[in-house]
């Protein structure tokens, strides 16, 4: 998981009302839209859209090496035999929740409960060139994109502050506001989540906040006693969530009660991960963990400081789940693919650079199953999912702090360095796309069109007329 507030300095950059421009392929034109005053949503057909306010300065604090401790190593609680071919290519594909394939939404972090941040259908066309329709501004770091259901994107910023927002016309539904000053320490630092009518907020001092999607009117409050960085994942009825006091709790979503809890032996900052029965997570002392969903109790673990290439890093990397692995980084720039079933690890690559980030996964048709993972040293790498090759790579410019997705064709990443959010073709590899607005992970979709969380503004893109 990457963290606002301990990732490195980024910079001091100056507020001010610059202007934005949206560069899409030569040739190809832009649009825009006119700034937007506080937080309503604005559209217009300009040519030239303004630039958010540039970001202040973020004071970071350094992360201390994990004090690591013993712990079993690949070791697992049963036995299961090996995945056959026939297997390794169904769980490529989403799992399927109360009898429902996952459509086009993307109700939190990751999108998918295996967290591969892809969306390869349904879509209508969604290739570069675009435009941008509109957007609004939060006045505050958006960390993590929105969760959108049903026509509405679920934005949070680093205050706490919710906004229910529109897709077709960014009006702004409602908004929760839970601090108007806006300044001093975040208050949250995790990604909403959205299901059955309800949306869920994790906030860095411990309280899970169930909220009305209709009217944001709080359903229900728990304080769950803890520091929060981990991102709430939603699996029927029940939300799992990692905390810094070593645990991995699974939650009721209807009225908040806990329906159990497993402690680790350090702390969990990654958001847990779910496929098939069981939850998949980091924790912050190298180790990767396999839990049954239904009862908490330990399938496998993976000590990987124990074990080639050997190393002291702690995941903030969420898992993602695909082709038969578990994948994820440690925030020293390994990246591992685990066997799924046994925890043992398949493969690994040293990126270079420290990774916060979370790994996008996907096959999108004509590639190679395929890891997307980008690094603080500026590389936004394409490995291959079942060898761990360096397919193809990219310098975007500048340190990328958080995840990428792959929408479509098209692998989008980001760096504050540049003040930029970048695509790149998955087949030729070149860059297609390019907004000057960054964010930690800022694309998503619904299917019908692209949206991009910037520094603190919020944007909707649609298509260039005539380009396609």
């Amino acid at each position: 998981m990457h963290r606002s507030f301990l990732l490195p300095l980024l910079g001091c950059l100056a507020v001010g009302g610059l202007l934005v421009a949206l560069v899409v392929l030569p040739g190809l034109g832009s649009g825009g839209s006119r700034s937007d005053a506080g937080d309503s949503g604005a559209k217009t057909s300009d040519s030239v859209v303004k630039r958010e306010a540039t970001p202040p300065a973020i004071a970071e604090a350094s992360v201390k090496p994990a004090d690591l401790r013993p712990a079993e190593t690949g070791s697992t609680v049963g036995r299961e035999t090996p995945l056959t071919k026939a297997e390794e290519a169904a769980e490529s594909r989403p799992s399927k929740l109360g009898g429902e394939t996952p459509t086009a939404s993307w109700p939190y972090f990751g999108r998918l409960p295996q967290r591969t941040h892809y969306l390869g259908g349904p879509i209508e066309d969604l290739d570069p060139p675009f435009e941008v329709l509109w957007h609004i501004n939060t006045h505050a770091l958006i960390e993590f994109p929105p969760a959108i259901s049903g026509g509405v994107a679920y934005l949070v910023n680093k205050y706490g502050n919710v906004y229910a927002v529109r897709l077709s016309d960014s009006k702004v539904l409602w908004r929760r506001i839970v601090r108007k000053r806006l300044h001093g320490a975040p208050i949250d630092v995790t990604g909403p989540a959205y299901h059955d009518g309800r949306v869920f907020v994790a906030e860095i001092g411990g309280a899970l906040i169930a909220l009305d999607a209709k009217t944001g009117r709080v359903a229900w409050k728990r304080d769950l006693e803890a520091h929060l960085e981990s991102s709430p994942l939603i699996v029927g009825k029940t939300l799992y969530i990692g905390t810094d006091s070593n645990q991995v709790l699974a939650i009721d979503i209807r009225d908040g009660h806990r329906i159990w809890e497993y402690v680790d032996h350090a702390s969990i900052k990654a958001s847990p991960s779910y496929h098939d029965g069981r939850i998949y997570v980091g924790n912050y002392q190298a180790g990767m963990l396999a839990l049954n969903a239904k009862t908490g109790k330990p399938v496998w673990r993976t000590n990987t400081s124990t074990q080639a290439p050997f190393g002291r890093g702690g995941f903030y990397s969420s898992p993602a789940i695909a082709f038969g692995h578990v994948y994820a980084a440690r925030d020293d720039g390994t990246v591992f693919a685990f066997n799924r079933k046994t925890g043992k690890i398949e493969w690994s690559f040293a990126t270079g650079g420290p990774v916060y980030g979370s790994p996008a996964v996907a096959q999108v048709p004509g590639t190679p199953p395929t890891v997307y993972i980008g690094s603080e040293n500026g590389i936004l790498y394409a490995l291959h999912a079942r060898t761990g090759k360096d397919r193809w790579h990219r310098d975007v410019g500048g340190p990328i702090p958080g995840t990428a997705s792959v929408i479509g064709n098209t692998v989008f990443s980001s760096s504050f360095k540049t003040r930029q959010s970048v695509g790149y073709d998955v087949h030729t590899h070149k860059r297609d796309f390019t907004l000057h607005s960054a964010g930690y992970s800022p694309v998503v979709s619904d299917g019908h069109r692209l949206y991009v969380a910037g520094y603190y503004t919020f944007y909707g893109l649609e298509e260039v007329p005539g380009t396609k």
